[in-house]
């Protein structure tokens, strides 16, 4: 079988290189710290014992890419830092397929120093990636159409379910929603609106429930045209627009309060809560992925108060606005809009909410993250003049929504 490259032994990293062990794939893992390397070369051959004769280890980047026919690059968050990986492992091995793990970064500008950007791709994978079946593929824009599909053919090999997105935008899809939900919690913190613990448990009393079993799109399509065009009019003028992060995450990072890491965020997190947190997530995900179809969502919480549903609202519509852009920008179908909604941030909310959640991942990470989506993030004020054929068959409308999104020319 084809060997497979994985620089980075990160969580990330180390999942996915888990994964490609168990589909039967040899495995060549690097990382320039020989102790990571070792460490997490041992709890592979730990989790796959039947399978440790196909796990190397290789502390010199161009020789762990040399023989592989696939690299995937799960590396820390860093445009400079990922182009410079990319450039030379296509000197290395030009034959070689790259993929980036990045979760928000445009793979063109990974890519841009390579001299077969053709052969380049994003393959964005979520935590933890043994359990989250959805697999973004990202196409940039010199990527071939027979990349693309081999890379389909390999996650699939992989049992995973791989979601083609045709347009380099920042962010993606998944990612895009999740943070202009997280953009609007925060704000809802920053302006003493309510708690941290408040956003999040009302999250998991609605978008919790909800996003378990229906995408925003279908969730819109229920609802019906001309009640969402109400509450969006109704609520669009009261959401956060901001291109820059909140505040107060600016500050809580100045502060080197960055969430479970340091145990004290935007939540406190005293000793053993994040491994408890990561344990209960883990719990929650087997348990709603081997669930049937008609199992139904997570049960509601007790009923909420006028103002919580207000808040409720809000988030919604944040998360309602940025999945409309992204159908009528022709950045994605709405069907795939779904699939990635449910079978990512949806299959999470009800039991980690958007705060709890940005502490667990590192406030620093989600300040970085925000700096790179939220400038291109939908920002209109009033609902889609053609919401009607966005619903109903996903056709482009008017670009009211979509104005501050930017595609590759």
């Amino acid at each position: 079988m084809t060997p497979v490259a994985v620089i980075g032994t990160g969580l990330l990293g180390r999942g996915i290189a888990e994964m490609v062990l168990r589909a039967g794939f040899p495995v060549m893992l690097h990382d320039t710290n020989a102790a990571a390397l070792a460490q997490a070369c041992a709890a592979l051959r730990s989790a796959v014992p039947a399978a440790a004769a196909r796990v190397r280890a290789q502390t010199v980047l161009e020789q762990a890419a040399r023989e592989a026919g696939i690299v995937i690059e799960a590396i820390v968050e860093d445009l400079l830092v990922k182009r410079q990986v990319f450039a030379r492992l296509d000197a290395a091995n030009p034959d070689a397929i790259l993929m980036s793990n990045s979760s928000v970064l445009p793979i063109t500008q990974i890519a841009m120093l390579t001299t077969r950007p053709e052969r380049a791709l994003g393959t964005h994978w979520w935590n933890p990636p043994q359990l989250i079946p959805v697999v973004e593929v990202i196409r940039g824009q010199r990527t071939t159409q027979e990349v693309m599909q081999r890379t389909v053919e390999f996650l699939v090999a992989l049992g995973k379910t791989p979601v083609r997105v045709e347009r380099d935008v920042p962010g993606f899809v998944g990612n895009r929603l999740q943070h202009a939900l997280w953009r609007e919690a925060l704000a809802l913190v920053s302006e003493g609106t309510c708690t941290p613990e408040s956003v999040d448990r009302i999250v998991a009393a609605t978008l919790g429930v909800s996003l378990a079993v229906r995408g925003p799109i279908a969730e819109m399509r229920r609802a019906g045209a001309s009640e969402v065009a109400r509450e969006l009019t109704d609520t669009l003028p009261g959401l956060n627009s901001d291109p820059r992060p909140a505040r107060l995450l600016r500050e809580k990072v100045a502060e080197g309060q960055l969430g479970a890491k340091t145990d004290r965020g935007l939540l406190l997190w005293p000793p053993g809560a994040r491994e408890r947190a990561a344990e209960r997530l883990r719990t929650h995900l087997e348990r709603r992925l081997g669930r049937a179809a008609d199992d139904g969502a997570p049960a509601a919480g007790p009923p909420l108060s006028e103002a919580d549903r207000g808040i409720a609202r809000r988030l919604r519509c944040a998360l309602w606005r940025e999945a409309l852009a992204l159908v009528e920008g022709g950045m994605c179908a709405a069907e795939t809009v779904d699939l990635i909604a449910l079978r990512t941030i949806g299959l999470r909310l009800a039991v980690m909410g958007p705060v709890e959640n940005a502490d667990y991942v590192g406030l620093d990470l989600t300040l970085a993250i925000h700096e790179a989506v939220l400038p291109s993030l939908a920002a209109g004020l009033s609902p889609p003049q053609h919401l009607d054929e966005l619903l109903s068959a996903g056709a482009p409308g008017s670009q009211s929504l979509h104005s501050a999104i930017s595609h590759p020319s």
